[in-house]
């Protein structure tokens, strides 16, 4: 019995319980573990809304004014139409219509003026390029039938007599009919951007 060898574990089968890929799992997961705070990005994408919201608050009050001033344009540009129909088929002689127009002139040019530039200033944080240039084109419109107006109002006064009784080729009549002519464009013009910015569609968007 002394002589039976007693078993022992042989080196080869030491190696079967290998804590290998126990080790190498471990790894993977403290590796695969510090992707978990990814979604903190996206919080700080969350406040912008809060602020467009805080932008947006009073939009009603600006509309409402803009939509007063477009119909008030509008309103005044065309009466001016009408007026000035009016006055020369219904007054006895041209120079009493034209006083009557150049009276209604004077009143239309500073709502020619103001109108366009309250409407830039009202618009200026909307960023609606058609409306910014639409409006830029009104006030360059309106500034030189001003300029206009006053250069043929300075011609009636020096005149001696009424550019009416002046003869067709005087170079003061033409000269004076190629200002009214211009003037009466630049107001038609005045009045048709004022009719595109009231049909043009609101956006919601201050």
């Amino acid at each position: 019995m002394t002589d039976e060898p007693v078993a022992e574990p042989t080196g080869e089968e030491a190696p079967s319980i290998s804590p290998a890929p126990v080790e190498e799992h471990t790894v993977h997961e403290a590796v695969e573990q510090p992707s978990a705070p990814v979604p903190v990005v996206e919080h700080h994408a969350a406040p912008p809304p809060a602020a467009e919201i805080r932008v947006s608050a009073p939009r009603p009050f600006s509309l409402a004014i803009a939509r007063l001033v477009r119909a008030l344009w509008l309103g005044s540009g065309a009466f001016l139409l009408l007026t000035a129909a009016a006055a020369f088929g219904a007054a006895s002689n041209t120079t009493d219509a034209a006083n009557v127009v150049g009276a209604v002139l004077t009143r239309w040019h500073y709502i020619a003026l103001f109108a366009p530039l309250l409407l830039l200033l009202l618009e200026w944080r909307r960023s609606r390029p058609v409306m910014l240039i639409l409006l830029f084109i009104a006030i360059l419109l309106a500034s030189s039938q001003a300029l206009l107006d006053t250069r043929i109002r300075m011609i009636r006064l020096d005149s001696l007599v009424p550019i009416s009784s002046l003869s067709p080729d005087d170079p003061l009549r033409r000269h004076f009919g190629f200002l009214h002519g211009m003037s009466s464009l630049f107001l038609i013009g005045q009045v048709i951007a004022a009719g595109v910015a009231v049909a043009m569609r609101e956006e919601r968007a201050l």
